[in-house]
């Protein structure tokens, strides 16, 4: 089975992590609304898998957010969290490990975007662009 839209938020997208964790504690109004959408999440959680593996639990600070959430929060227009044409992002941190070190880490590892905001907002910011090219910007 894998993640579709209509899946519930109980549903496990991978072995750590729910449909609701990337919907902000599983909001319906931050339901995915297309296939495409799903298999650029299910991409995000297999490398929080790894992620995990190496820094222990993590928390997703903000997931998907559908254009009137994305305004409502100040978020850029075209922001990755929009999961709109092959984008898709998490806010992430580990939950007792080294942000810092995880955010070292995913620069080096990830080669998609990364938003360096450990020192500034608390998180990093991982993602994959339409395209998928290769982006790195501070909060």
């Amino acid at each position: 089975m894998t993640l579709t839209p209509s899946s519930p938020m109980s549903y496990q997208v991978t072995p750590n992590f729910t449909y609701g964790e990337l919907c902000n504690g599983g909001e319906e109004a931050r339901r995915f609304t297309n296939q495409g959408q799903c298999e650029i999440a299910t991409e995000i959680c297999e490398y929080l898998e790894k992620l995990r593996d190496r820094f222990g639990p993590i928390q997703i600070t903000s997931g998907h957010r559908p254009p009137a959430i994305n305004s409502a929060v100040g978020g850029a227009s075209q922001s990755e969290h929009l999961y709109h044409s092959g984008d898709g992002a998490v806010d992430i941190y580990p939950i007792a490990g080294d942000g810092y070190e995880m955010e070292k880490f995913i620069d080096n590892d990830w080669p998609y975007s990364v938003g360096y905001g450990m020192s500034y907002r608390g998180f990093v910011h991982l993602g994959i662009r339409a395209g998928r090219p290769r982006v790195r910007w501070d909060y």
